[in-house]
């Protein structure tokens, strides 16, 4: 056990250079070993439980009380973060006409915009020096009502062209975010809060070996289809990316009232949902090829996003520091 633990801890201390390395191996190991990444989508329930239950069992609340005490900004991040998406894919699909696309796009579209944040938005925040309390409450606030908004969104986005059983999406979310919630506080009370914190490094590794086989599980094939339809591809990772890099824009902009730092995080919660959630609560390993390479892409400004921002802040502060 304690070799294990400290196999653990070393791989939970890689951080940002363990998750590049996992994201190369989801990409490139199916390559080597085609149909590895489509073993594994039926235990990809259980990796979104670990992210979950990880994240829950970490959650400090203790310093989110005074946040509380003015809801305003949060109910408004809240509102915005859950209903920007779903409300631009209506309107662009509407106007389109979903019978223009493939209705496997149009699934993975409404899947996406029913999707709340992912579970990362508070890291990322910490990452780039950003208070993470608003972050927290966010991610929080719109997990909580996942369950019940996403079966009324994904239909909404959905149109009739695409029958969604709405029951069951809500059913599957509920339980594993409820589920995961009291397996986390459980987890909590009996280690205790000072044993959670010493065990940090440990559930990093635990966390970042889900993370490895989640990247098999939603790249595979992606290499392969980059030569054999490069034009899809590229298609795919340019909606990924607008969607990403445009919901954080607009909310910088309509939201600075509330504050830079919480208009950012809004915009970046908007802009990057948590899909494998979704896929999971749908029974992933049956959803279509299409919906799963998209899927795939949405990792792409996952990963990017707040590369490319510290990147802009860092050139912004040295020249301000030159001036």
């Amino acid at each position: 056990m304690a070799r294990l633990r400290t196999l653990l801890s070393i791989v939970g201390t890689q951080g940002a250079r363990g998750m590049t390395i996992a994201l190369c191996i989801g990409v490139f190991v199916p390559v080597i070993w085609p149909g590895l990444g489509t073993a594994l989508r039926p235990s990809l329930p259980l990796m979104i439980a670990i992210f979950l239950v990880n994240a829950f069992a970490q959650l400090d609340l203790s310093y989110a009380k005074q946040s509380l005490t003015r809801p305003t900004r949060l109910l408004t991040a809240t509102a915005w973060a859950m209903l920007a998406i779903p409300a631009l894919f209506w309107a662009f699909l509407n106007t389109v006409g979903r019978d223009r696309f493939d209705p496997d796009f149009v699934l993975s579209l409404s899947l996406q915009a029913g999707a709340a944040p992912i579970m990362a938005t508070p890291a990322v925040a910490l990452v780039l020096g950003i208070d993470v309390t608003f972050a927290v409450l966010l991610l929080l606030a719109t997990m909580s009502i996942q369950p019940f908004t996403a079966p009324i969104l994904v239909s909404w986005v959905a149109g009739t062209t695409i029958p969604i059983d709405g029951f069951v999406l809500g059913r599957n979310l509920f339980v594993m975010i409820g589920g995961s919630a009291l397996v986390a506080a459980g987890l909590r009370l009996w280690l205790g809060r000072a044993r959670v914190e010493a065990y940090r490094s440990e559930l990093a590794g635990i966390n970042l070996i889900a993370f490895t086989l989640f990247a098999l599980a939603m790249f595979d094939g992606v290499v392969l289809k980059l030569f054999a339809e490069p034009i899809l591809l590229l298609g795919l990772s340019a909606v990924a990316f607008f969607v990403a890099l445009g919901s954080l824009l607009i909310a910088i902009v309509s939201l600075r009232a509330m504050g830079a730092d919480e208009a950012f995080v809004t915009g970046f919660a908007t802009g990057h949902r948590n899909v494998g959630l979704m896929a999971a609560a749908l029974s992933g390993s049956s959803l279509p090829e299409l919906t799963w390479l998209y899927f795939a892409l949405l990792q792409l400004p996952i990963y990017l996003t707040p590369q490319i921002v510290g990147a802009f802040a860092a050139a912004r502060r040295s020249l301000k520091d030159r001036a």
